[in-house]
């Protein structure tokens, strides 16, 4: 190979990397996971609301018994 060759190897090579790395970067963005997420959680309850529904409601009964033990405790 010539030096010209190499060197048009690598720029070939650099300019892959570069697109691989944005790639990286888009799909690990935190817009991009958010998105992902949303579309994860929107097709879920669609299938199934009624795992959603009992979750969230396990949820907020933890959240009540907190807050009446934060209110209710006996601080001696």
């Amino acid at each position: 190979m010539s030096k010209k060759d190499v060197q048009n190897f690598v720029d070939q090579t650099r300019g892959e990397l570069e697109e691989t790395l944005d790639e990286i970067e888009h799909r690990l963005s935190p817009q991009e996971l958010t998105k992902q997420a949303t579309t994860w959680i929107s097709e879920s309850y669609d299938r199934n609301p009624t795992r959603w529904l009992v979750g969230g409601g396990i949820v907020l009964l933890g959240v009540v018994a907190a807050v009446l033990w934060a209110v209710f405790r006996d601080d001696d």
